[in-house]
């Protein structure tokens, strides 16, 4: 299972023959990389052209179409999970070391997921993918319960939130 995160872009300019030259994120955790410009529509492949990317680890998955929505709703639930869940420690270092989950639990959110399956699915990034015992299910389904409450914008109608 590849873990998709969503960064802002900006194009640099070109590049070697068919690229161009991207940086993505934001602050410390900014990185560049060439993309084919076959990735990109003609009118994000001009310099200063700005998107929301879909990367793992480095590379150019696809433009998001929801665009900034989604840097909303990573810059909503990444306080909950870096200060109520962060399994390994290390969010006070590394802020978006969790951003790799939140397509998905944003896709359980979305689809009306219980406090139960939304710990769940915690509790298996844990144990499946991080090897680690897990937290506490009692922990988790507060973890849960945040994200829950949360007022995370709908990617279909971003002036509605996600129904609960």
């Amino acid at each position: 299972m590849a873990f998709e995160r969503r960064l802002e872009a900006v194009v640099l300019g070109p590049s070697k023959q068919g690229y161009v030259k991207v940086s993505f994120g934001r602050g410390d955790a900014k990185f560049v990389a060439d993309v084919p410009v076959t990735l990109l529509e003609p009118s994000l492949r001009m310099p200063s052209s700005e998107f929301v990317a879909v990367v793992t680890g480095r590379d150019l998955v696809r433009v998001e179409p929801a665009g900034r929505v989604w840097l909303t709703i990573q810059d909503q639930m990444r306080p909950v999970l870096n200060s109520d869940w962060d399994p390994i420690g290390v969010a006070d270092i590394v802020d978006d070391e969790y951003d790799m989950y939140i397509g998905e639990i944003y896709s359980l959110l979305a689809k009306g997921a219980t406090h139960q399956g939304i710990a769940d699915y915690l509790l298996w990034i844990e144990q499946e993918r991080m090897g680690m015992t897990g937290t506490p299910m009692n922990q988790l389904l507060g973890v849960a319960e945040k994200l829950r409450n949360l007022r995370l914008p709908c990617l279909e109608n971003p002036e509605s939130p996600v129904k609960k």
